[in-house]
């Protein structure tokens, strides 16, 4: 016996062919070797946009730096000054005595 009887409703199901047509392997490599070029020319793409993205934040940051330092120059002057009335001092006695002639030095 070759075993239980087969269902009239069972689906015959084909054993796969083992050799692939030429032009269907030459379509798959060709997709292949477009996709590849493609994402080196779009990676490409994207590295140079984020270069200039990373060159304007850098930019940016020094900008901001100067600022801050510019803006750091004028509260201490600013706070000589303060510290020069307050103790009764003429200015240019005052920047003598506290060695802050740098603070007002132009430049």
């Amino acid at each position: 016996m070759s075993g239980p009887p087969r269902h009239p409703n069972a689906v015959v199901i084909q054993p796969p062919t083992t050799t692939i047509s030429p032009l269907i392997r030459f379509g798959r490599y060709t997709a292949l070797g477009l996709g590849i070029l493609y994402g080196a020319v779009r990676l490409r793409q994207i590295r140079e946009h984020h270069a200039d993205i990373r060159e304007w934040e850098h930019e940016k940051a020094v900008a901001k730096a100067a600022e801050a330092a510019r803006q750091k120059k004028w509260l201490a002057k600013e706070e000589m000054r303060y510290l020069m009335q307050v103790v009764n001092i003429p200015f240019e006695e005052g920047v003598a005595q506290f060695g802050v002639e740098d603070l007002y030095r132009e430049g």
